[in-house]
């Protein structure tokens, strides 16, 4: 129940920011921060028995959180953004160990790259742009749609609703 709690609060979330995002660029993170504690604390929950996975998944996240806003590889935005990927990560998928754990990480931020890259193209064609090596990308409104369909898929699965 407390999955299905959280995911029906974050999609609600994530297609504001996502909105937000494409119109001005910035979005406003403190519900994100938020529900990333949220997802940390139920990530905590369910990994209660192997705490040292989640002690350093988390670290690992913060890592590379601190090198994505000290090398400035995207907005501030994006990166509280990056530490909700986490939790949801952690609370959607049964992960056994740090290489299943990167492993889905680099995937889905392969996705989420990907998903921004193509909203990116189809904005700049519907608004007469050019997109260069310079142009601002969106990268929140990727985010949520892997996050969503994450989610779903944690819906879906069997077991979610504990």
């Amino acid at each position: 129940m407390i999955y299905f709690v959280l995911s029906f609060i974050t999609v609600i979330v994530l297609t504001l920011v996502a909105a937000q995002d494409f119109r001005e660029r910035m979005i406003y993170s403190f519900p994100v921060l938020i529900l990333t504690v949220m997802w940390m604390t139920y990530s905590i929950i369910l990994y209660w028995g192997r705490m040292r996975l989640v002690v350093f998944a988390w670290a690992i996240t913060a890592v590379l959180y601190m090198a994505y806003k000290i090398f400035h590889i995207w907005g501030d935005g994006d990166s509280d953004v990056f530490l909700l990927f986490t939790g949801i990560i952690l609370c959607t998928f049964e992960i056994d160990n740090l290489l299943q754990f990167g492993f889905l990480i680099c995937v889905f931020l392969a996705a989420v790259q990907i998903i921004s890259l193509i909203a990116g193209v189809i904005e700049a064609g519907i608004k007469n742009r050019k997109l260069n090596w310079n142009s601002d990308l969106a990268v929140v409104p990727g985010f949520a749609m892997v996050l969503i369909i994450m989610i779903i898929y944690g819906i879906t699965r069997k077991g979610s609703f504990v």
